[in-house]
């Protein structure tokens, strides 16, 4: 399976804009429905959603059956605002 930089970054953005501090895989899965040209499976969201663990962008908030909570951390805030700089940068 390979890695959608545009998706983790779209994810991330999720994460930033939800209303509540966690939100669960499933949520994620249906924010992205929404922004995403094509339909994700859950089994590709939930495998970007580990390797942004593996990196420490983000975070399980708390187990809650086969629908994992998941938040941003800081370095996670930190990559998000250091990806829209450089967007600022190239749009200049």
């Amino acid at each position: 399976m390979q890695r959608d930089f545009d998706l983790v970054v779209t994810i991330l953005g999720i994460l930033r804009d939800a209303p509540t501090p966690a939100l669960a895989t499933g949520k994620i899965a249906s924010e992205l429905d929404e922004v995403m040209t094509s339909p994700l499976s859950t089994e590709l969201v939930r495998h970007h959603l580990d390797l942004l663990a593996d990196a420490g962008l983000v975070k399980p908030a708390a187990p809650s059956g086969d629908d994992e909570q998941w938040r941003l951390t800081w370095q996670g805030y930190d990559a998000l605002e250091q990806e829209t700089e450089e967007e600022d940068e190239d749009d200049d």
